[in-house]
């Protein structure tokens, strides 16, 4: 089993400004995807092979990553790992947020929305995270309730919501 290790902090340069940091549209997709399968809190310091491959699995179907090879994605992700860990929640969601084109947003929205409702119970602070991803990727309310209705949906048979 293969992780990607993130190097201790020491060894980080310290953000100790709130600059935003350059990504791709395709950074960009796969950084909102990184932060909802991190909004439960429970991301170790390390990309496990599994979450690689759960994402790599999610991601390449879609014609923005088709001509992503494996290892460009695991680098991908290991960069947005980094930034994620170092900068924060909110640089790399900012970021994400100033290139993802406003033609992707409502689907990045929805592949979040999806990732979140299909990984078990709904926890309040994944609830907050989505409410503040449709806030910031400036999804219009009607639009967003009709995609959180969707994914509810689609896995309510076994997806209680939690009081955690």
């Amino acid at each position: 089993m293969m992780n990607l290790l993130i190097e201790p902090s020491s060894t980080l340069t310290e953000s100790l400004t709130q600059t935003l940091i350059t990504v791709s549209p395709q950074e960009a997709y796969a950084g909102i995807i990184l932060l909802a399968i991190a909004s439960d809190h429970y991301l170790a310091n390390y990309l496990a092979e599994e979450e690689l491959e759960a994402i790599d699995r999610y991601l390449r179907p879609m014609h923005l990553f088709q001509h992503f090879q494996a290892e460009t994605m695991r680098r991908m992700c290991q960069k947005l790992f980094i930034i994620l860990h170092r900068d924060g929640e909110d640089i790399l969601l900012a970021s994400a947020r100033e290139t993802l084109p406003p033609e992707l947003r409502e689907a990045a929205f929805a592949s979040a929305s999806d990732l979140i409702f299909a990984n078990g119970i709904i926890s309040r602070v994944q609830s907050s995270f989505l409410t503040h991803l449709s806030q910031a990727l400036e999804i219009p309310t009607a639009i967003g309730a009709q995609i959180l209705s969707i994914a509810h949906l689609k896995y309510s048979y076994n997806n209680p919501v939690s009081n955690a």
